[in-house]
């Protein structure tokens, strides 16, 4: 039976697989001292974009065993080795009620790899194994396995929403008593050549050169020219409070509402007047049970690209009303990439780390400021601040909008 009050949901674990390290500690360093993971990219083929996020050093094998290294791709590869740290983080022994994830892509660079194939070699030359490397579910698929999650395993692909709507869903399934204990997570390994090129030839990418990669990723400012793609992969533990209590589990910070809607307006473009965008934050604040005026902190979408930040300084002003201009506002895409269906996930760790350190961090390469991006976005410095209550939202393609709010626990 249902508990009549409302459960309280809490964050008990985290595990990070990110372009700044592969742990919460390593992400954090990066985010607060505003220092870009950004390196130049190694391309088979020259393209606009020569920069990226790249997760270096990665050994699956550390986290997996060589059978199931053989049989699964990278971004099967990266959810798995943030789940097993999440797990470890939150002391977990027994299996989890649920499992949701968020990816855009999925497996496409397997995809490519089984049509190149398919075309030089013939299809009896294809990785008997490669549907299974590419489909976006065997990722979760996989996880599910290990730690025998036979509940609710579901992988949510809404573009760079992915992992903050898994979140969302996560919250629900905690908060309704579907689930004592779930994980949410988000994963995405774009760096390779055909993806990059499509994204290329959106000209939605940066086309700054490889000698300036640290400095590429510019949300809000007015010399920004695109987004600088990244990878990677974090996974949350979210426990209800009296499951957390029973076992005595360390708390993160608290997940206190969630929304997500539809722009329905264009493809990749955003609404230019930010107004469905704001009602996300605005539900996401409702659903909390909070008035936006109580939001000490916002972790931007901030992609880069010159329609999408405009956008969302108008969605932020339609929101938060007056309290637009003093409350903070950070962009870690400045300093960890765009990690696309994953970025909500990881931008949410940092979140909850800016909470546990009272301090709002930088948004790196921030020199110049967008006259029509003119709110605080805490450029080039970060500072200390009391930060109860924060929210992260992302969009994307297809008019994708999420939020999610989080408190102190």
């Amino acid at each position: 039976m249902h508990d009549v009050v409302r459960r309280r949901v809490l964050v008990t674990g985290i595990g990070v697989e990110s372009c700044a390290g592969g742990t919460p500690d390593a992400l954090w360093d990066a985010l607060s001292a505003g220092r870009p993971a950004i390196s130049a990219l190694e391309l088979e083929q020259p393209l606009p974009c020569q920069v990226g996020g790249v997760v270096e050093g990665f050994d699956p094998r550390e986290h997996m065993s060589v059978q199931q290294v053989r049989r699964t791709s990278r971004f099967q590869q990266l959810l798995f080795a943030a789940a097993m740290k999440a797990r470890a983080d939150a002391g977990l022994r027994t299996a989890p009620g649920a499992l949701f994830v968020g990816t855009g892509g999925g497996g496409l660079d397997e995809a490519a790899r089984l049509v190149t194939t398919l075309r030089h070699s013939g299809w009896s030359q294809m990785n008997r194994l490669g549907l299974l490397r590419l489909l976006p579910n065997q990722a979760a698929g996989l996880v599910a396995q290990e730690l025998d999650i036979t509940g609710p395993v579901l992988t949510l692909s809404t573009a760079c929403a992915s992992s903050t709507d898994a979140i969302g869903a996560g919250l629900r399934a905690v908060r309704d008593g579907t689930a004592d204990v779930v994980l949410v997570g988000g994963v995405e390994s774009w760096l390779d050549l055909p993806c990059l090129a499509s994204f290329c030839l959106l000209d939605a990418l940066s086309q700054r050169p490889a000698a300036e990669a640290a400095r590429a990723s510019r949300p809000f400012d007015r010399d920004r020219d695109g987004m600088v793609p990244a990878e990677g992969a974090a996974v949350l533990v979210l426990e209800s409070e009296r499951s957390a209590l029973r076992r005595g589990a360390t708390v993160h910070g608290e997940v206190l509402g969630a929304a997500t809607t539809c722009d329905a307006h264009h493809p990749v473009a955003p609404r230019a007047d930010g107004t469905v965008a704001a009602r996300t934050i605005e539900l996401a604040c409702a659903d909390a049970g909070l008035d936006p005026a109580a939001v000490d902190l916002v972790s931007a979408h901030g992609t880069s690209t010159p329609l999408n930040d405009r956008a969302e300084t108008a969605a932020i002003k339609r929101a938060f009303g007056s309290h637009a201009r003093h409350m903070a506002i950070t962009a870690p895409k400045s300093v960890i990439g765009h990690a696309c269906g994953a970025c909500g996930i990881l931008e949410s760790v940092g979140v909850l780390l800016a909470m546990r350190e009272k301090y709002v961090p930088p948004t790196a390469n921030l020199d110049n400021p967008d006259p029509d991006c003119d709110l605080d976005y805490t450029p080039l410095v970060g500072r200390s601040a009391p930060i109860n209550v924060a929210v992260k939202q992302n969009f994307g393609f297809g008019g994708q909008n999420s939020a999610v709010v989080f408190g102190t626990a």
